[in-house]
């Protein structure tokens, strides 16, 4: 049995450190994800910042002098708005998209490397339990052995009548 528990012990082994790996990889790729989120908010803000400053540049300018100028400050604008909304689209289906979903596996390779640590301790656990009753068996027995040889070796006395 004691066999058993060591092959027991050594697969239990190897599965928390295969989960130590996959949590690592899953941090890695959240990491990632962060590091890309935070990309997208950046061209996201930049864009918001750009609409702005046009917002205020056109309030502070003179009216334009032909219909065309108007018209051409409006395109941008425009354009700039359409940047923007694309921007925080990207980063909003970034966010609950991949974000979301390496959050969730980070959390779910956590689990698992706590479950398998929980059964590897178990394991360890019964193990010592087994060894330490192993050697309490083999104490007793090397106790008796000893008895019975000082036992053995006195002469016996007959009965009296």
């Amino acid at each position: 049995m004691a066999s058993n528990l060591s092959v027991l012990l050594s697969l239990r082994r190897s599965a928390e450190e295969e989960a130590l790996k996959a949590l690592g990889d899953a941090v890695a790729t959240r990491l990632r994800a962060e590091e890309e989120q935070r990309q997208l908010d950046s061209v996201a803000e930049q864009a918001r910042q750009a609409l702005q400053r046009e917002t205020r540049r056109c309030a502070a300018a003179s009216a334009p002098k032909v219909a065309a100028e108007g018209l051409q400050r409006e395109r941008y604008r425009q354009r700039l708005t359409a940047a923007l909304a694309r921007a925080e689209e990207s980063a909003g289906h970034h966010r609950q998209g991949l974000l979301d979903q390496t959050q969730i596996a980070e959390h779910a390779a956590a689990a698992r490397v706590r479950q398998t640590r929980h059964e590897r301790l178990a394991i360890e656990k019964l193990k010592a339990r087994q060894e330490a009753e192993q050697h309490r068996q083999t104490e007793r027995r090397a106790e008796d052995a000893v008895g019975d040889w000082v036992h053995s070796s006195h002469p016996r006395r007959k009965p009296s009548a």
